[in-house]
């Protein structure tokens, strides 16, 4: 893997005063058949970074392996979609049981019920969790679920910008609890 980073960035532009030695076009002919078809597709929606020598490579390439600009375009198109799902994704939602370490959602914002199709949809951020208090957030996603007790199965409609004003209410909800958790347990030590 190293060897293959070391040749994807040699193939990059050097900038001016930089020590990247510079490849011939045969340099590139040569690493760029051996890759596949999604790879030089990859490296042709990047190719205003690539240096002279390598995009005349890699045009001669594609133009081999018979892949046209409808070809380029569709492959825009998936690529754009799966970096709009990755975006959309809060990642896995899970808790360390006894130490309280993982990724939570909080809050309901904007919530809507729908009494027909018994599902409800709302605005919700995702926190970094330790002691099972929300410390850094993570993302806000608009998110659909079926309306069932302690039901833990969602779906991500969109991603948002961050809310700021439901983390601070986040925020504020759970230092009031922490603080109130302070507080009883300086009373009952108290009494003992």
């Amino acid at each position: 893997m190293n060897r293959c980073l070391s040749i994807y960035a040699r193939a990059w532009r050097s900038r001016p005063g930089g020590n990247i030695p510079t490849m011939q076009i045969d340099d590139f002919a040569r690493f760029y058949e051996s890759k596949t078809d999604d790879d030089l597709l990859r490296l042709e929606m990047d190719s205003a970074q690539l240096s002279s020598e390598a995009n005349i490579a890699l045009k001669n390439e594609l133009v081999r392996r018979r892949i046209g600009a409808e070809r380029i375009n569709k492959f825009r198109e998936l690529e754009q979609h799966r970096r709009d799902e990755l975006a959309r994704d809060p990642g896995r939602l899970f808790v360390l049981s006894r130490l309280g370490i993982g990724r939570m959602r909080f809050g309901k914002g904007d919530y809507v019920r729908s009494s027909e199709a018994r599902m409800e949809r709302f605005r919700t951020t995702v926190f970094l969790v330790f002691l099972w208090f929300p410390l850094i957030p993570r993302g806000t996603y608009l998110i659909e679920r079926p309306r069932r007790f302690l039901s833990n199965q969602f779906r991500v409609l969109a991603k948002l910008p961050l809310d700021w004003g439901q983390v601070l209410r986040v925020w504020i909800f759970c230092g009031i609890i922490l603080l109130a958790v302070i507080w009883m347990i300086t009373v009952l030590m108290h009494r003992v």
